[in-house]
């Protein structure tokens, strides 16, 4: 699919805000019990080696499995299960570069999280170093979801449903059938 044939379809192609809402809602369901599994795996990790590494390696891992769910299929289990894909402008599945930029709010969220989840335990310097930012997290934490929300606003707004985080990283969310 060339740029030609993305600017040739129709906008009941895009996929809009109640949609994507659904597919999140059915991520968390898909992801929950094996999300349990790794937070409990990785949390008595932590405190059997008495390290925050591991639950800094919890965090990472959620990123990199939304990443690479995006850039192998073309969508997270979600949006998958709804016959969704995500999309960059020639019509293939976003690039490692697009789904990092697409994702860059969620990625500073879970940061965020993962500064404020240390900070909770007290085993070496890095939790202690946490804590001191533990404050500041959390008032940013709700500056970003301020920003968040905004960003999903966008699909409402745009005749393309693209959300902020779509327009800065060149993608689409559309129909598979459509593609």
């Amino acid at each position: 699919m060339d740029n030609n044939k993305v600017e040739r379809l129709e906008q009941e192609d895009f996929i809009g805000f109640w949609r994507r809402v659904l597919a999140t809602i059915l991520d968390l369901i898909v992801i929950l019990i094996p999300a349990v599994i790794v937070y409990w795996i990785f949390n008595s990790l932590a405190i059997s080696l008495h390290s925050e590494i591991p639950i800094i390696l919890e965090y990472i891992f959620f990123v990199v499995f939304d990443i690479f769910m995006i850039v192998r299929f073309g969508g997270t289990p979600g949006k998958l299960i709804l016959k969704i894909k995500i999309i960059n402008q020639q019509g293939n599945y976003p690039t490692l570069k697009e789904a990092l930029v697409r994702n860059i709010f969620r990625i500073i969220s879970l940061v965020i999280s993962m500064v404020i989840g240390v900070s909770l335990y007290d085993f070496t310097v890095i939790s202690t170093y946490f804590a001191l930012w533990a404050p500041l997290a959390n008032d940013l934490s709700k500056i970003l979801g301020s920003i968040m929300l905004v960003d999903y606003l966008f699909v409402a707004l745009n005749p393309r449903k693209r959300a902020l985080h779509d327009m800065m990283a060149g993608t689409y969310v559309v129909d598979k059938s459509a593609i």
